[in-house]
């Protein structure tokens, strides 16, 4: 049966189309990866997904008024499952999740489960996932959602229908961004620094603008710094972290260090593309980016961005951001 969408998400016209053919046409894939840097709009193509499927509306998905939709909304839908949000993916919660998953339908026709994070989990906890990924209960579909593949088992890679989120092109950004109050000047700022990534866009229009420059300031001078100066700067900014969030833990401010990890990667990620005589994203760094890209190998910027994506995985399992840091930037320099 066709049906009209109604998914209020920019870009990605491919993969929606995609995903939609596949309910109208009753063909859902065992087991779905979403997989993409954070803030492109991975988890809100999940919510609009589950709305649609189960939505009881014949002609538009998701209607939005219907029972199962509001259920949806606020995951209460019983055969609806959800891992990974806020519980680790130990292999206890994977196999009482899994044992969940395996009874009977409540609801409806179809179950839909969606482990977030998926790329935190362990080698145990992945084993346990396999034979379920590979042939889940009848008439389920399992959707996975990551920032990055790269760690995840081979095993997994395979049982999965991978779905890559890139980022947005220009036209894109800016027809997301008429939806805002924003001058011309805000909006060419706000283009040229979310690289993309509409969730980085919403930080940073939350967090202030002129905020989010001099976190990007800051990240050039560390690039271009010495080591002594990158320990300096790393206190200073754990510091004032400190200070904007009282009693606060220090792993308590991993939210923070993720933003200012893609901040980096994104740079490094920059100079590789200098390096290699290629456009690069953020121009409007892109001349201390030029003149950065001289100083490093591109031996050295491919191990940087693998390190940066270490230090990712280890600040999902409560690490110390300052440590992580600081050993980091040992590595990187």
């Amino acid at each position: 049966m066709s049906y009209q969408y109604k998914w209020p998400i920019y870009g990605h016209k491919n993969l929606l189309k995609y995903l939609q053919e596949t309910i109208s046409q009753d063909k859902l894939a065992n087991t779905y990866l979403f997989y993409g840097p954070r803030g492109l709009g991975k988890k809100l193509t999940v919510k609009y997904f589950a709305k649609s499927l189960f939505c009881e509306d014949k002609v538009t998905r998701p209607c939005g008024e219907c029972k199962s939709c509001k259920m949806t909304d606020k995951n209460s839908f019983l055969d609806l499952y959800t891992l990974g949000k806020d519980q680790d993916l130990s292999v206890e919660n994977i196999r009482e999740f899994l044992h969940k998953l395996s009874l009977s339908h409540v609801s409806g026709e179809k179950k839909l489960a969606i482990i977030y994070g998926i790329d935190s989990i362990n080698l145990h906890g992945a084993n346990a996932l396999l034979k379920t990924l590979e042939e889940p209960p009848k008439d389920t579909s399992i959707i996975l959602v990551a920032d990055s593949i790269s760690n995840l088992p081979a095993t997994v890679l395979s049982r999965c229908q991978l779905l890559k989120f890139r980022p947005l092109a220009i036209d894109d950004m800016e027809s997301w961004l008429e939806n805002y109050n924003l001058s011309k000047e805000e909006k060419n700022t706000v283009i040229n620094l979310s690289f993309g990534r509409p969730g980085l866009a919403l930080t940073m229009m939350e967090d202030n603008l002129e905020k989010f420059k001099k976190s990007c300031n800051f990240i050039v001078k560390l690039l271009s710094g010495s080591t002594f100066y990158f320990m300096q700067a790393i206190d200073k900014w754990f510091s004032v972290l400190k200070k904007e969030n009282p009693g606060a833990k220090l792993y308590e401010l991993g939210d923070q260090t993720k933003q200012y990890l893609d901040l980096f990667e994104v740079f490094l990620r920059d100079l590789l593309w200098a390096k290699l005589d290629r456009p690069v994203v953020n121009q409007l760094y892109e001349s201390e980016i030029r003149n950065m890209s001289t100083s490093f190998s591109q031996e050295t910027l491919i191990k940087n961005l693998l390190e940066i994506n270490k230090a990712k995985q280890k600040i999902k399992h409560n690490v110390s951001p300052q440590i992580l840091w600081e050993n980091l930037l040992l590595s990187v320099k």
